[in-house]
Formats: structure tokens, sequence, C-alpha cells
């Protein structure tokens, strides 16, 4: 652990409320963005956090180095009220942003979660791809659309939060956003419309116009791979999982998770498709001449399949855990743990059902149930009612 910032009392600070991890964390401090380069040129960290507003290298221009010289280490920011144009900066490098005065748990838990994650991938070389990341691609006819919203005479946010909302790209940055401290939102938004609202429309023009935080998808990287059929299916996927936890009178907070989880969950193709494009034409091309699902060719060809990588990149942004682990877990339910309703096993189950009837899958065959653990968890016999109700909707009919 990597900790950084020019106010000695604040390192001191630190020091004193981590002193309980100093059977756990190798911990370090510096008072300057030269000297932790430095030092991580010799020393390999894992995390690293950092204040934003420093003399000479401020937090911003350390973390873009950082992305540079050591993509796999994760980057925190912890730092006082920093003006908008300064936050905006931070957007693309930082993984999480934490507030000061941060509750010595809340930076330990964010710490931890972040770790945690490292275990997901094995593949250093998946591991630097998704940590370099600073935003997804998105869907060029939606991208084109949110731009030339808000750039019209009387822009409406409803409208900007629904476009944001069918594309898994911009949903998930703006996510990552509104539930880091990055503008101070006091509770986390539960939803993509509500972390639009609480933005706002300058903020959203600005990300979108002037710090480009949302990009194109090129089309042409892998041409067996359609962005497309993934937005079609993932957002199938989240009307199911939200239509399933209302059968079952899930809790508004757990309705929310299912729909999101299911908008997330192949989030990992984009990242493979845009950040590897060749290994993952070879992945298709496997997948295809094999007649396996895709997650497993993947799993054999690059050594994580692409629920690990979309769960990695979203535990690294910080969003919620249950939403994280469906994600991780939708092939995988009896992994959860869990062995309930949950996020899960809703995902599971409302994947199955949705790329049972699409023609164009980012899967190259569909799909199977879990029946061991739908039936461990008494879910079994609830299976056709939620595939008859789901698709009674016209949309999916």
């Amino acid at each position: 652990m990597l900790f950084v910032d020019d106010e000695p009392r604040v390192l001191q600070g630190l020091q004193r409320q981590l002193r309980g991890m100093r059977e756990e964390w190798d911990m370090h401090f510096m008072d300057s963005g030269p000297k932790a380069l430095e030092f991580m040129a010799a020393t390999p960290v894992q995390v690293i956090v950092t204040d934003m507003m420093m003399p000479g290298m401020d937090g911003a221009e350390l973390l873009a180095a950082v992305v540079a010289r050591f993509p796999d280490t994760v980057r925190l920011v912890l730092s006082g009220h920093a003006d908008r144009e300064a936050v905006l900066r931070l957007v693309g490098p930082a993984h999480q942003y934490l507030s000061k005065p941060c509750n010595p748990d809340e930076l330990r838990a964010a710490i931890q979660r972040s770790l945690s994650m490292r275990g997901l991938l094995s593949n250093e070389r998946l591991k630097q791809v998704v940590s370099r990341i600073p935003c997804l691609p998105s869907l060029p006819s939606l991208h084109a659309e949110l731009t030339a919203e808000l750039r019209s005479d009387d822009p409406s946010l409803e409208r900007v939060s629904e476009t944001i909302s069918k594309d898994i790209g911009m949903a998930t940055k703006v996510l990552q956003i509104a539930n880091s401290a990055f503008f101070g939102l006091s509770q986390p938004a539960a939803n993509v419309h509500e972390a639009v609202m609480y933005l706002g429309l300058t903020t959203i023009r600005a990300l979108v116009l002037s710090v480009q935080v949302f990009s194109q998808f090129d089309s042409k990287a892998v041409r067996e791979f359609s962005i497309d059929a993934l937005m079609q299916h993932c957002w199938r996927v989240s009307h199911f999982a939200r239509r399933i936890a209302r059968i079952e009178h899930c809790e508004p907070k757990m309705d929310d998770q299912c729909f999101l989880a299911g908008l997330l969950h192949d989030l990992g193709h984009l990242v493979l498709a845009a950040g590897l494009p060749e290994d993952y034409a070879r992945v298709l091309e496997l997948a295809a001449g094999n007649q396996v699902p895709l997650h497993e060719a993947e799993g054999a060809e690059l050594g994580a399949t692409h629920a690990q990588v979309g769960a990695y990149l979203l535990g690294l942004w910080g969003l919620p855990a249950p939403v994280v682990e469906a994600v991780a877990l939708h092939h995988q339910p009896a992994l959860a743990t869990l062995r309930a309703l949950s996020p899960v096993s809703i995902v599971h189950v409302a994947d199955v059902l949705a790329s049972a009837g699409e023609r164009s899958l980012p899967e190259r065959q569909a799909p199977q149930l879990d029946a061991n653990c739908l039936e461990e968890i008494g879910l079994t016999d609830r299976v056709e009612h939620w595939r008859e109700l789901c698709l009674r909707e016209p949309e999916f009919a």
C-alpha cells in the first residue's frame, strides 16, 4: 500500500488510523507524487491512495503516470473539496474517490474490496487491461443520440437518462462516478436514472462533450462481435431480472440490484472485445468451432471468463457488492455466498430465459440452468412461472 499526501499531519493520521492493519498490509507513506513514482519503480505496489491537491504534481497527474507505468495498480483518491474541473480530471485515472475526512473503516473497506477483486483474475495481462480502462465503449448510435441531445437547445434530463440507461458502457461509468464521492453524493445511487438525475445536465454535458468520458465502439475491431446484439441481450436480461424480483416481492433495493446486475452482467464481453480484440476474435472462433459456451472458451484461452473480467472492473470502480457478485457468478450460481433467492440466482435465470428467445447471442451456445443449484435453494418450481410472466411482456413476446 502506498499513501501519498503533501500534508505531514494527514500522513501521520493515516498511520495511526491504519495501525491495526500492519500485520496484513505493507504500508508506505510519501509526501509527493515524484517520490511515489520513484518508490513504485523499485517496489511493486498493489494499491495507491493519493490526495488530489498537491503542489507540483497533483493527484490527477500522479495517477495518470501510474496508469501509464504501473497499469495493474488499484488507484484511489482520498481528498478534500476540489473544484469541478479538478474532479473531472480524475474521472479517467482514478478507480474510486473518497472524501476527507474519511472514516477509517470506510477507507479500510474500500482497500479490502479492491484487493479482493484481484483474486478474480490470475492473468496479469488481463488485470492490466481492465485496470487501465478509463471508460467502456458505447454503442455508436446511442453515443450519437446522447451527444445530439446534450447539444440541443433544450436538452432533457429524462431523455439523457433514458439513453444512458440503454448502454452498458455509459451506464457503468455514470454509476462509478455517482457512487463514489466524486460529487459528494451522500447515499449511493440505486439505479442509472437516479445517478443521472443527481449528477445533472451540467456534469453529464462536461463528461460527454469536454472530458469525453464516453467513447464509441469500433465495430471493425472484432468482426464476429456484435455490440448491438450484446446491448439488446443485456437490456432484455435486466428487464427479466427486475420482473422476477417483483414477482417474488423482493424489496426495492434488491429489485434495483437485480436490474443493474442484469444490465451489466455481460459487460466483460465489451471489455475483452475493446481491450484485447485479437485475443477475443480467437476466443470467438474457438467457441464456434468447438461448439462450446463462450465463457468456457474464454477460460481455456484467456484464463478468465467475461463474467470474472466484468466483475473485476465493477469491483475496482466501487459498485455495490451484490451487483459485482451477480455479474461474477451469473454462469456459476452455486458459488454464491448466499444460497437463496438473490441477485445471483435471479440474474442467472434471467440470462437463461432471455437467451432462449434470441437469434444472435454474445454466447455461441445458449447458457443452461444450473438445475442442482436451483433445486437446492427451492426455486426449481418457480422457473416456468417466471418464464411465462417474463415473456408475457409485449416487447419480449
